[in-house]
């Protein structure tokens, strides 16, 4: 076990089976007349929407019933009128059965359920001080806000994975935001934590602080993997054999033969690194007492590491097809220092993931000793392992998201 201090470091494609549908007869929603068969029409649409909600044919009128959030989510993402209802051929209705028909949809057809901040506090506000609802603030990164629509992420796949909790959610999250700059922006985190009770925090950070400066934590003095940097041959021997998935599979597999101490003095700039990580554990710090001054020793404050993104490497964000000005984080630094041995491109990876986790380790044993909060770590590491649930370089997809949220329960 590494030990952590801030002064010294040592498409496996879903798919839903769509039915046709061709209308409603009465309306749905709340105070409407909610005919199960109706109800029944509407689930089946929005669960092919993408928006995760029991089919029961039957709903209470009521602000928090699953149906009725989706349906206001809905409205609310699609530019409609939200009212919370859908009438025979309305233009919701419309909106939800346009191109509806019996094909198998694939993470192209996902339809991320993120609302407006303006309309997502707004429902916040009105539902926060129901005793039945859970609250919770997302705040965070791109894994939390991924910045191409139709593209589910962790909080879509959280949120419709904990719906039967019902769930009240705020999303603050911003893609490409380091930890820094969420304590800088915190006026709104201040505000709803203040304001109304806060049972669930769920804290996406430090990737941004970390893959952006790759170029002054790793040393341009390898660009290969050496033999002593491993503490078993054969299966040194084995890994080169091997390439692509398989090889960066093996090579999670095999981490705990990396000689960690040799290793680390060769390929990392530990001043740099030191004061990267210091700078995330402030940051991580300062949200720590916020959240101790304003909650109740029942509140949870989640913290993910995140998984290896080594699979896509050089692989930028996409929307439809056409690559948006957006990294890649990885692979360039590779390019500048040539670093061509996929070893040493995946074990670079890997230990630095496995290092941002033990300064989770740190930061949530300091959080244990200060404040009354309680803490959670989600170890994602090693569960997006293969191409199939990543995205581009560093963002798992819609299937890779879904994989990463059934570790997450509220």
């Amino acid at each position: 076990m590494e030990n952590y201090s801030i002064q010294s470091t040592q498409e496996n494609q879903k798919s839903y089976n769509k039915q046709r549908t061709t209308s409603i007869s009465n309306s749905v929603g709340i105070n409407a007349v909610n005919n199960s068969n109706d109800v029944a029409i509407i689930q089946r649409l929005l669960i092919n929407k993408g928006y995760s909600l029991s089919e029961n044919g039957h709903i209470n009128a009521i602000q928090s019933d699953p149906t009725i959030v989706s349906i206001l989510n809905f409205q609310s993402n699609n530019s409609l009128r939200i009212t919370g209802n859908i009438y025979p051929n309305d233009d919701t209705f419309k909106h939800l059965n346009l191109n509806h028909n019996p094909q198998n949809s694939t993470e192209s057809d996902d339809e991320s359920v993120h609302q407006p901040f303006a309309t997502n506090a707004f429902f916040f506000r009105r539902k926060a001080n129901n005793a039945n609802t859970l609250n919770v603030i997302f705040e965070g990164d791109s894994w939390l806000d991924y910045p191409v629509p139709r593209v589910l992420d962790l909080y879509d796949t959280i949120s419709d994975r904990n719906q039967r909790l019902n769930l009240n959610t705020l999303h603050l999250a911003k893609f490409g935001e380091t930890t820094s700059d969420m304590y800088r922006d915190r006026s709104n985190f201040i505000q709803y934590i203040s304001n109304y009770r806060i049972d669930r925090i769920y804290f996406s950070g430090g990737g941004n602080d970390v893959f952006p400066k790759l170029d002054r934590i790793v040393k341009s003095t390898h660009t290969t993997f050496q033999d002593n940097f491993f503490t078993n041959a054969s299966k040194l021997a084995e890994l080169r054999t091997l390439s692509g998935d398989a090889l960066k599979r093996k090579c999670i597999q095999y981490r705990r033969y990396l000689n960690t101490t040799v290793f680390d003095n060769a390929i990392f700039n530990r001043t740099n690194l030191n004061s990267i990580f210091g700078s995330v554990y402030q940051n991580y710090m300062s949200f720590g007492a916020i959240v101790n001054a304003h909650t109740s020793e029942r509140t949870r404050f989640y913290m993910h590491t995140y998984d290896y993104p080594m699979f896509k490497l050089g692989v930028k964000p996409s929307l439809a097809g056409v690559s948006l000005p957006l990294g890649p984080w990885v692979q360039p630094v590779f390019d500048q220092y040539r670093i061509t041995d996929d070893i040493l491109k995946a074990y670079i990876i890997i230990r630095l993931l496995d290092k941002f986790y033990y300064l989770l380790r740190y930061i949530k044993s300091k959080f244990s000793e200060r404040f009354r909060f309680q803490t959670e770590i989600i170890n994602f590491r090693g569960v997006l392992n293969d191409s199939r649930y990543w995205r581009d370089e560093i963002h798992p997809n819609s299937d890779g998201a879904r994989r990463l949220a059934t570790r997450v329960n509220f």
